[in-house]
């Protein structure tokens, strides 16, 4: 079946499982954040990223590339726990700082 974006039906079908998917990974990022171990492991997951670092490495393309494709992850991964709700981000950060004592 081809999707035709004249359809209102189709639109309205394909609308209605974009929400649905939405929310799904939406609960999913607040059930794994509910619990204090994987905050840590997103917060892990993020620090290797180096998602607010520089990824220009003077001289060597390849290796600006290469961390450029780390941090777009890590921006995507930060993005997803934003929509997500709940100050997520923020709670993860506040838990790795407290850890660091």
């Amino acid at each position: 079946m081809t999707y035709n974006p004249h359809e209102r039906d189709e639109v309205a079908e394909r609308r209605t499982r974009r929400k649905a998917k939405a929310t799904q990974e939406q609960t999913d990022f607040q059930r794994v954040c509910a619990e204090p171990h994987g905050r840590r492991v997103l917060a892990r997951i993020l620090a290797m990223t180096g998602h607010t670092l520089a990824s220009f490495t003077p001289g060597d393309p390849l290796a600006t590339a290469y961390r450029e494709g780390q941090r777009s992850i890590g921006i995507t991964l930060q993005a997803a726990l934003i929509n997500a709700g709940d100050d997520l981000p923020r709670a993860i950060l506040a838990e790795n700082v407290q850890g660091d004592d």
